[in-house]
């Protein structure tokens, strides 16, 4: 009997730890869907002038608001909130004076 609770133990133990690893995030997607993020905002916010992806980048990314929005974006993306995603990819300040 001892050993039945034992093994019944074992096996609940190993689903949640099975579980737990499927909930963590990678940082390699992390960076993917900050990529995704970063381009979809590209689409709404064209550069006037020519910048590398680099500089453009680093200006859009230099405002805290931005930042906050790219933030926001993220999680929807990771929670599927599409509609979310969309509300703070069109609050991002273009940056279009600098």
């Amino acid at each position: 009997m001892k050993s039945a609770h034992l093994f019944c133990l074992i096996v609940c133990l190993l689903f949640a730890a099975f579980v737990h690893a499927q909930e963590e995030e990678s940082p390699a997607k992390d960076a993917q869907i900050k990529q995704q993020v970063l381009k979809d905002i590209k689409k709404t916010c064209t550069p006037q002038r020519k910048q590398s992806d680099k500089e453009w980048q680093a200006m859009i990314l230099s405002s805290e608001a931005n930042q906050l929005l790219v933030k926001n974006a993220i999680t929807a993306v990771k929670r599927d909130n599409l509609e979310g995603y969309w509300a703070a990819i069109g609050q991002i300040d273009c940056m279009e004076d600098y």
